[in-house]
């Protein structure tokens, strides 16, 4: 096992520095190394991982929750680097480089069995972020700074958090060790691990790089990073900590049940009102991993298989979205919905896979989306049903997250798509193929991981929670046959009203005649949200960045800074009286001890 997986690692690495080799005028070589080695490890982690899990070393685990964020990785990565060809004009050979030691880093974070193992591709994978964040120009040096060092300090938490956890039980193993007795020493290594995970996933208050590297980095690099590779790798660590790792009390369930309520709303809430799409998917993209977290936190069966299947899912619509999104950019110059509308006459293809996905995050069945979100529902209901208000709370919490996500996706739809028709100067016809397929695949799994979803269960999560398929099937069938039932009765209702007579006029607006000067701005959606109290204080707020944990230490060693700053004058009777006061303070202790 332990040379597969080793192989599987070194394949990726070593063409990343082939592709810093080949001259830039060669064309296509590059590229074809990139496809060739991403699909090679997509089909060989497929046929190793799914036919040898539960397979442990001491330095390696192949087992169905590694083999789950392996082959995801995997995946993403060779749906990336189609995606790239098309995409991709210059800095080829830096960017196809770092692409493949990020796959590298991310397969051995997800096959990682050694806890030293585990932090150093956790900490390489920061470092290949911050060069691939770099690529998108001067302006993107700013956020990447930011997103480094958000990053690193997690690393440096995760590393804080291994160091107790050896003390605490005297192993450097992921598998087979759990700590059970917990102390203050305990309590301080699972949050250190709980740091680590929550801002490699993006999770509130750890999560504000996701947004900030939005608008500057290029589209692939959001595709794959914090879309798919940071939401697998951080639920698969919190799900290692949630069943392995630490044998969790009830205060620890109910802390990461608010963590991703929280998480839900707050971003759901930011993404209403954005302009930009790149940055708007970004919250939303920060929004879902509330669910997995609630989902995983729930501390059942039903609820863990739900967290995962919700991580699968997200990957697969937000990846869509974020490579829509690209298409967009590619072809009108622009990502602000204000300077967009009427493309689905231009971007036929770009458009139907959008709006598939976009309903898929929405919830909308028979997609992907709501399957995992009523698996996630499920188990909160169970949680609900002891009279815990707190469940309740959490559940309210995921409902209102998938009506705000519909209702932001509504706005992203009519502003781009529908709505007011834009002059623009290229001829209707979509991206290029290598830039399309990626998109109508990803479409198509939307459709088809939702239409039959039992075959992904199966395949991917009753490996980590046996017995799944009857759970789900008796969560799943009754509201199955509501909607099936809510289905016949509009398709009645649609008949009864087609058949009666139908009178046309023209549309007014206060009296007047609709013209296109008067037609609104899909932007101008849930405007009132900003300015209706408490909402009105909460969004300046979040303007000035009083919510950001970067911007807050930032400023509080700012403060200290200028303290020392003004202490340190240069002068050396100022050096000698603080050498003086301070020897008079130690003389003080000694003298009172």
């Amino acid at each position: 096992m332990d040379n597969v997986i080793t192989c599987l690692i070194a394949a990726p690495m070593l063409v990343g520095l082939l592709c810093l080799l080949v001259p830039s005028r060669v064309r296509f070589v590059r590229e074809f190394l990139c496809l060739a080695v991403t699909l090679g490890l997509l089909i060989a982690s497929v046929m190793f991982m799914l036919g040898g899990t539960g397979q442990v070393s001491t330095w390696f685990v192949s087992d169905a929750l590694s083999a789950l964020a392996g082959i995801g990785i995997a995946f993403f990565s060779f749906i990336v680097t189609i995606y790239s060809v098309g995409w991709l004009k210059d800095k080829g050979n830096q960017y196809y480089a770092y692409l493949m030691w990020t796959t590298a880093a991310g397969l051995g974070a997800a096959c990682a069995n050694h806890l030293v193992l585990l932090l150093v591709f956790w900490g390489f994978l920061g470092l290949t972020l911050y060069l691939l964040v770099n690529l998108g120009g001067p302006a993107a040096a700013g956020p990447a700074r930011k997103m480094f060092i958000l990053v690193g300090g997690s690393d440096a938490m995760l590393l804080l958090g291994i160091g107790m956890f050896v003390v605490l039980t005297g192993s450097l193993q992921l598998t087979g060790v759990t700590v059970t007795e917990y102390s203050g020493l305990a309590y301080a290594a699972f949050f250190s691990f709980l740091v680590a995970v929550l801002t490699k996933a993006g999770a509130m208050p750890f999560h504000t790089w996701i947004p900030d590297i939005a608008e500057t980095a290029p589209v692939p690099v959001l595709a794959f990073l914090p879309a798919s590779l940071d939401k697998l790798l951080g639920i698969y660590l919190l799900a290692r900590m949630c069943t392995g790792l630490f044998a969790f009390h009830d205060q620890l369930w109910l802390l990461l049940r608010l963590i991703g309520a929280v998480t839900v709303v707050a971003a759901v809430m930011m993404a209403l009102v954005q302009h930009n799409i790149k940055k708007l998917l970004s919250y939303h993209a920060v929004s879902q991993v509330g669910y997995m977290i609630l989902g995983i936190a729930s501390g059942t069966p039903i609820g863990l298989a739900g967290g995962l299947f919700h991580m699968i899912n997200n990957a697969v619509y937000k990846c869509a979205l974020f490579l829509g999104a690209g298409a967009i950019e590619r072809k009108t110059g622009t990502s602000e919905m204000d300077r967009l509308g009427g493309l689905y006459r231009y971007l036929p293809v770009t458009f139907g896979s959008f709006l598939i996905a976009a309903l898929a995050i929405s919830g909308i069945p028979p997609l992907n989306g709501f399957f995992s979100k009523w698996m996630i529902y499920q188990s909160l209901i169970e949680g609900a049903s002891g009279g815990d208000a707190t469940w309740v709370l959490c559940l309210i919490a995921a409902m209102i997250g998938s009506a705000l996500t519909l209702a932001s996706f509504m706005k992203i739809i009519h502003s781009v798509f529908l709505g007011h028709r834009r002059e623009y100067s290229f001829s209707p016809g979509d991206v290029s193929a290598w830039m399309l397929a990626p998109m109508v695949v990803l479409a198509l799994l939307c459709v088809l991981f939702g239409v039959v979803y039992p075959v992904p269960l199966q395949l991917f999560i009753e490996g980590v929670v046996p017995g799944l398929s009857p759970m789900v099937v008796s969560a799943l069938v009754p509201s199955l046959i509501m909607i099936l039932a809510a289905l016949v009765v509009g398709l009645i209702g649609y008949l009864v009203v087609s058949g009666l007579k139908e009178r046309t006029v023209d549309s007014f607006v206060g009296g007047e005649e609709v013209r296109p000067e008067m037609a609104m701005s899909g932007t101008d959606f849930y405007r009132t949200v900003e300015t209706e109290r408490p909402f009105a204080g909460i969004y300046e707020a979040a303007r000035r960045k009083w919510f950001d944990l970067y911007e807050i230490a930032r400023a509080v060693t700012g403060y200290f800074g200028r303290l020392f700053q003004v202490a340190h004058t240069g002068y050396l009777s100022t050096y000698l009286s603080w050498i003086i006061f301070g020897l008079i303070i130690l003389l003080i202790l000694f003298v009172g001890g």
